[in-house]
């Protein structure tokens, strides 16, 4: 069993919670949450595990083995720094960081102290995304001419208003391409060659915040293939996202009913299946 120190105590720290619960392999061992002593300590309760206010208390602790992070975006930096510094392997919730100089840092930090450095994008454990990757390496849909997403979702305006970092540029790092729409351009990563060229247009256009809450993106890939992003919480009342990948012998479509405007109602297996395949690799 490998015991599971969880960074932060709000709604997606349950999230990770539920997650090591379901796992024969892990332990959840605490909450530690540094801004706030309380919430750890309310979120531990629920979980019957300790709660700490400080990285070196819970990174101490008895029998962690690594340690994930579920705190505001922005906030991802010092866990993963603390983490390194006693010697502790760290998996990230999406995004790694909310720039790529910070998160380069965090790469330099994990491999000076050895020790591994993931981030979660569970979508990748899905069977939709499985499958969709299997119809592309198979050659099935002939030579790829295009690869797009959608992700027409909607938030409300308390989405933003009543947070203290939905929608910002210091906390959140984006808007709806950063922070909602960021599993569905994963999968782009995944599934097509490097992009050689991007043109896109954001805007803020339904929601009091910070940042965009709609994008458009046109894409060349190094093959040539095309491509193209609609990234919105803007999208009254919220539809599936999807994943259109056509080539000169066929067409696959992903409509992703799961997808919604409702991040509360999500399941927690995708995070399960990143926590075992994190631990796997400490495992060799």
């Amino acid at each position: 069993m490998k015991g599971v120190v969880i960074v932060g105590s709000g709604l997606i720290a349950r999230f990770h919670a539920n997650a090591v619960k379901a796992s024969k392999r892990l332990e959840l061992k605490g909450f530690c949450d540094p801004f706030s002593l309380e919430s750890a300590k309310k979120a531990a309760a629920e979980f019957g595990v300790a709660a700490w206010g400080d990285f070196k208390s819970a990174f101490t602790s008895d029998g962690v083995g690594f340690v994930t992070v579920a705190t505001a975006s922005g906030g991802h930096d010092d866990a993963v720094f603390a983490a390194a510094e006693h010697g502790l392997s760290v998996l990230v919730e999406k995004p790694l960081s909310i720039t790529t100089a910070r998160i380069d840092a965090l790469i330099a930090a994990c491999r000076k102290a050895g020790v591994q450095l993931g981030c979660i994008l569970q979508t990748r454990f899905s069977p939709l995304f499985e499958e969709a990757r299997k119809k592309v390496a198979s050659g099935e849909l002939g030579k790829i001419t295009y690869a797009g997403i959608r992700i027409p979702w909607w938030r409300d305006d308390e989405y933003y208003t009543k947070s203290s970092w939905h929608g910002t540029w210091k906390i959140d790092g984006g808007g709806a391409l950063m922070n909602q729409s960021i599993h569905m351009v994963d999968w782009l990563v995944a599934l097509m060659p490097e992009v050689e060229d991007v043109k896109a247009f954001a805007a803020t256009l339904a929601h009091p915040m910070e940042t965009e809450d709609t994008v458009s993106a046109a894409i060349r890939f190094e093959d040539g293939a095309l491509g193209g992003v609609y990234a919105a919480t803007s999208s009254f009342p919220g539809r599936s996202k999807m994943l259109e990948v056509t080539g000169t012998k066929g067409t696959y479509v992903v409509d992703d009913t799961d997808g919604s405007s409702r991040p509360d109602q999500f399941e927690y297996e995708g995070h399960l299946r990143s926590f075992e395949a994190f631990a796997d690799s400490l495992d060799g």
